[in-house]
């Protein structure tokens, strides 16, 4: 089975992975844009995973599915193991930073977790199981001549 890389999918293990980046959102968008798609955002459970996903970002931040949906310093995800928090993190402040990016090196060589406002804007990547078909959005019409 192989990923739909004609509309922006990248294939590595068992899942599909694209960078959204064409405008940045909030966390709930993010994943809302990914849900929408069939996928869901990125989560990690391996270090061989970050390390090829932090390798086709090259540079950025993006969101993770990571979160702390209790508000309670407790950060969850339904299916990972693998965790990767730069020097002093999670450091929630005043419990507002509720939501988890990926933050890497200019060269995509180093990545780590940091956590972050959920309401601040990032760039995301949606993963999807390989044999999973997308949702594309629909293509609209063609204009009717005459017709503005």
């Amino acid at each position: 089975v192989k990923c739909d890389v004609a509309n922006g999918w990248t294939d590595f293990g068992s899942y599909c992975y694209k960078l959204k980046s064409e405008t940045t959102k909030s966390w709930l968008a993010a994943r809302h844009d990914c849900l929408k798609e069939g996928g869901d955002l990125l989560s990690l459970s391996s270090t061989q995973e970050e390390e090829f996903v932090s390798g086709i970002l090259a540079t950025g931040d993006v969101w993770t599915g990571l979160h702390d949906p209790l508000q309670v310093g407790f950060y969850t995800w339904s299916d990972v193991s693998h965790t990767n928090w730069g020097p002093g993190e999670p450091n929630d402040h005043e419990g507002r930073e509720n939501c988890v990016e990926m933050v890497s090196s200019a060269n995509g060589t180093l990545s780590w977790w940091n956590d972050l406002n959920c309401d601040a804007h990032q760039d995301w990547i949606c993963m999807i199981a390989k044999g999973t078909t997308p949702i594309l959005p629909p293509i609209p019409p063609p204009p009717v001549p005459g017709r503005n």
